[in-house]
């Protein structure tokens, strides 16, 4: 069955044929800066460069740095601003009457922006990054957390004394939202490093190898903030045709992303017959882009065993539509 792939951000999803694909376009479900991949074909192009949706997109160039959609106003956003009005007084006690600082020092001596205190008196520190993750830790209101990472609504924190775990970003406040417009500017990437990256120009190959139904995803994730940012974990997912979810896997990714640079991500596989202590064969290994070209430097053999995208084995077959996400990443702070 000749079908066509259509890619949009980070989501792609197959079509049965064109009359579908004209369909989707004239519905509004396939923009003119959408990719398409005609049957067949091994390149990608713009929708409105398709030319039986040339009338119905425009046919007009699309511009590569086309803007993307702003979003509203989180409603947990407006929570955390409420949150924050309704702590001013209980910062006091911090600050005595002192103005807010403006610029990136230490709000009290034993306390920087980069770190948080628990506002829950109810808050513990998690196994997972679930928040119904079996507790590891009581944490006393008004204690600090040191930030590690970020997954969906959830922090990976460490206490003082060094126990690691997550807590729920409502039961904390950062304490450079207590800044001035330039500490918040320069801290947030930290606190959110999600809102910073993006998966662009996804596709994904289904390969047969031995017994192993192996999906291949290659894409580009930029880092539009000035932090180096690291411990990336994905989340691959497949879908069949009505859109029901049929398999999830987390892909840890090894490397860093460069601050303001776009990165591919790809596979490095393991020496032939090479094995681990545990007599098991070593796995293949994730790595961005940048991370493996400096390995390479020092050991240039290396490229005979590297691959551009992500290989991931799927048990689920006869999927039609596949999704890479940003499941967890951290930003490094600069010295």
């Amino acid at each position: 069955m000749s079908r066509w792939l259509v890619t949009q951000n980070s989501t792609q999803f197959a079509v049965e044929d064109l009359s579908e694909l004209k369909r989707l376009a004239t519905s509004g479900k396939v923009s003119a800066g959408d990719m398409v991949q005609p049957p067949g074909a091994t390149e990608w192009l713009y929708a409105s460069e398709i030319p039986e949706l040339a009338s119905i997109l425009g046919a007009g160039a699309v511009d590569d740095d086309f803007e993307i959609p702003k979003r509203g106003i989180p409603a947990a956003l407006i929570g955390v601003v409420f949150v924050v009005l309704i702590l001013a007084g209980g910062a006091g006690m911090y600050i005595f009457g002192q103005q807010l600082p403006t610029g990136h020092e230490s709000l009290l001596d034993d306390i920087s922006f980069s770190e948080m205190l628990v506002t829950d008196p109810a808050a513990s520190l998690r196994s997972g990054p679930e928040a119904n993750a079996g507790a590891l830790q009581a944490l006393a209101k008004d204690s600090k957390l040191e930030l590690l990472a970020k997954r969906g609504t959830m922090y990976r924190a460490r206490t003082p004394d060094g126990v690691e775990g997550w807590i729920a970003e409502d039961q904390v406040i950062p304490m450079y939202q207590l800044g001035g417009g330039e500490v918040r500017a320069d801290y947030d990437p930290l606190y959110n490093p999600d809102r910073y990256i993006r998966v662009s120009n996804a596709s994904w190959l289904q390969l047969d190898q031995e017994d192993d139904q192996v999906t291949v995803f290659q894409f580009m994730i930029s880092n539009d903030s000035k932090y180096e940012m690291t411990d990336l974990m994905l989340l691959a997912t497949i879908k069949d045709s009505k859109g029901n979810q049929l398999e999830a896997v987390e892909i840890p990714v090894e490397g860093i992303l460069p601050p303001g640079k776009n990165t591919m991500v790809g596979t490095l596989a393991p020496e032939t017959d090479a094995k681990g202590e545990d007599g098991e064969p070593i796995p293949s290994r994730s790595l961005t882009s940048s991370t493996f070209g400096d390995m390479a430097e020092t050991d240039p053999d290396l490229r005979l065993r590297w691959s551009e995208g992500v290989e991931v084995i799927m048990k689920a077959e006869d999927f039609t539509e596949a999704n890479i996400d940003i499941l967890e990443i951290r930003a490094v702070p600069t010295e």
